[in-house]
This record gives C-alpha cells, sequence and structure tokens, in this order.
C-alpha cells in the first residue's frame, strides 16, 4: 500500500484533521495523528518529514502541532511552504522550539535549524516587529499571530522572577526586541512558542 492509500485510510474517520509533527514515542494531545519517521508507540504515521508533506492533500489539515521537533529539520523554509499548502484556511500550527540563546541547544549534534524572534517573519506575510525581514520568498499566506519567549528552567515550572520576567519581555513586540538584542547573550530564554494561522 503507497503512502498516499495509508494516509487516506489513517484519516477516513476524522471530519477535523489535526496533526502533530516529529511526535516521538508519546504525543503532547490526545485525538492527534502523529507523524515520525520511526516506528515508535506515538507514531500513526511514519514519514520523513523532511522530504515534505506530499501524502496530505492542499488545503485538508485544520491544525498542526510542533514540540521541539523544527530544529532537526534540513530545510525549514521547505518544509513552512508544505506547512501552508496542507493547512485549510484559518488553519494554525503552534508549537516550540529552543531558542539560539539556549546553551543546551548547542549539546544536541542532531539540531540543524537556530530559531530566534525573528525567525518565524520570515515565513510570514504580516510584520510585527519594528525590525523588519526579508519575507517574499515564500508566497504563503501564513500570519503570526503569537511569537513568545518562555523560561522553563529545568523543564519545571518557571520560579516566580522568570514569571515576571517573561510578562516584562513579553509585554509587547518592543520590549521582545531589546530582550533580544540586549540581554539575550546575559540570561538566556529556553524557548519560543509560536502560533501562525493561514488565511
Amino acid at each position: 500500500m503507497d503512502d498516499q492509500k495509508k494516509w487516506l485510510e489513517l484519516i477516513s474517520n476524522k471530519e477535523e484533521i489535526i496533526l502533530e509533527l516529529g511526535c516521538g514515542e508519546k504525543k503532547s494531545i490526545d485525538g492527534v495523528i502523529g507523524i515520525d519517521k520511526l516506528s515508535l508507540p506515538g507514531v500513526d504515521f511514519i514519514a520523513d518529514i523532511n522530504k515534505g508533506l506530499g501524502f496530505i492533500p492542499d488545503n485538508s489539515i485544520i491544525k498542526i502541532y510542533s514540540k521541539h521537533f523544527l530544529e532537526h529539520i534540513d530545510d525549514i523554509s521547505y518544509l513552512f511552504s508544505e506547512i501552508a499548502r496542507v493547512l485549510k484556511s484559518g488553519g494554525i500550527i503552534e508549537g516550540w522550539v529552543p531558542h539560539w540563546s539556549n546553551p543546551y541547544y548547542y549539546s544536541d549534534p542532531t539540531h540543524k535549524t537556530f530559531f530566534g524572534l525573528y525567525t518565524f517573519s520570515y515565513f510570514t506575510k504580516n510584520e510585527i516587529y519594528k525590525r523588519k525581514v526579508p519575507n517574499f520568498y515564500q508566497d504563503n499566506n501564513l500570519i503570526l499571530e503569537k511569537n513568545l519567549l518562555l523560561f522553563r528552567p529545568n523543564k519545571g515550572d518557571p520560579s516566580f522572577f522568570s514569571r515576571v520576567l517573561m510578562k516584562v519581555i513579553n509585554f509587547n513586540s518592543h520590549t521582545q526586541e531589546i530582550y533580544e538584542k540586549y540581554f539575550a547573550k546575559l540570561f538566556f530564554v529556553d524557548e519560543i512558542y509560536f502560533q501562525l494561522r493561514r488565511t
């Protein structure tokens, strides 16, 4: 059975298709279709996402989750063009990636893509920051709705200080830009939470 037939069989009884890319052994959210290149307990569909999402029809997905997976992708621009293709109008992708200032990012030799405050602006048509980036390489009808810098020490709940710092840094786009330009090398951010919507 080819990939397209396996995919159609998997989604045949679902009205709204929600994916988790790179889900690994355990999905972050119940009820989603987990995609990974390894056959693990949480995986519903085996595929190498570096090769794209060709098995998924255009405009067919309502939501995509990605938790600490995108940093492992070879060509992030290509993947975002694929994500824009498969999302329905109004569909969203949300997820978490490590911030470039996180020292643990460099410990993992499988990490291939750096992420900072402006990264997702390269894949969207709206500009929410004062610093403008070239976003004319892709015409993918995505808009950036949320982009938050998060402190998650030791993968636990943030301390009181970290929670206050997150509120100050994420107060608006201007305070985020000030942090990344002047302070990211002094005290690092663990991760970025992002949400993009297809228009």
